[in-house]
């Protein structure tokens, strides 16, 4: 069994080559080949960062997203989607981006939904929603969710500091670093990321 060991300043190296038994193993379910959530991870302000160009559209991203998160292979309820453009081969890897001035924030009328400096990331705190889905609405990224069966809103939480989706990511599309490493200057300034950290 091949298992992936997290440096130890946290930091996922992206864009490497994953066995093909583990890959089989998470398509079958198998929470053993996802990183695993023991110890404690300082919280660090850094993002997930996409760059569609390496995007291959394989979605293991999205298995392993819902694997973690709801103990099962459900793509529909992975915090992360893959969109494929009209133009063939072109995918999208889609996710909350964290944002300062988060306008689901702004939206919600429970005030569910902060900001937390430390991990530098949008949290909703489930005992004040009402999943009204104002936020949802209010997303310009379309990165929120909705489960019609359990009635509640979901997003991507930064997997506590361990992203499963950058894990599995094999082209490096997906990468989890230090904000001012992100190489998109745009990208920082519209999350307003560059003036927090």
């Amino acid at each position: 069994m091949t298992i992936k060991i997290i440096p130890s300043d946290n930091e996922i190296p992206s864009g490497r080559v994953i066995p093909e038994e583990m890959v089989l193993r998470l398509k079958k379910g198998d929470p053993s080949v996802l990183i695993s959530d023991s110890g404690d991870i300082q919280a660090t302000p850094k993002v997930l960062a996409v760059d569609p160009r390496k995007c291959n559209g394989c979605r293991l991203c999205e298995i392993a997203c819902s694997l973690s998160h709801e103990g099962e292979v459900d793509t529909a309820r992975s915090r992360i989607r893959v969109l494929e453009w009209n133009l063939e081969g072109i995918y999208l890897p889609v996710l909350c981006q964290h944002c300062t001035d988060a306008p689901c924030k702004a939206a919600c009328p429970k005030d569910a939904i902060s900001w937390q400096d430390d991990w530098g990331r949008v949290v909703i705190d489930y005992d004040r929603c009402v999943s009204c889905q104002m936020c949802l609405a209010a997303c310009p990224f379309g990165a929120i969710g909705f489960d019609k069966a359990r009635e509640v809103v979901f997003k991507c939480d930064l997997c506590n500091g361990r992203p499963q989706c950058v894990n599995f990511c094999e082209p490096g599309a997906l990468t989890f670093t230090y904000a001012d490493r992100v190489p998109y200057p745009k990208i920082r300034r519209a999350a307003g990321i560059v003036k927090r950290y």
